[in-house]
């Protein structure tokens, strides 16, 4: 496990590190290196590593489950309370649920005798 932390923070430096010129260089050569040659000195900064995940991880889900909530969940709350029903569920229950086609669906799905 702490072999492939190291080698995959190192290959993943390295790739920064062209993209930014090279001031990543150092701490890709040096994960590289305990990556292969000495795994277990990267415990700590693996743990380190997993517990800045998981606090990213609990702000970020929290603030795009918030997003959706107050952008998607709460205005289709609002505006089924003001009486919007589209799917007619409000309607009083007869001894069919069938609703005639309108003018518009019977010209555009070719139903027009």
């Amino acid at each position: 496990m702490k072999r492939e932390f190291g080698l995959i923070v190192g290959i993943v430096f390295t790739l920064l590190g062209w993209l930014y010129r090279g001031k990543l260089t150092v701490v890709a050569e040096v994960n590289l290196l305990l990556g292969v040659v000495l795994p277990k000195s990267l415990v700590y900064p693996n743990r380190a590593w997993i517990l800045l995940a998981e606090a990213l991880a609990y702000v970020s889900t929290r603030i795009i489950l918030g997003f959706v909530f107050f952008a998607i969940v709460t205005p289709i709350g609002v505006v089924r309370m003001f009486g919007w029903d589209p799917l007619h569920r409000r309607e009083v229950s007869g001894p069919s649920y069938w609703r005639p086609y309108s003018d518009r669906q019977r010209v555009c799905n070719g139903l027009e005798r």
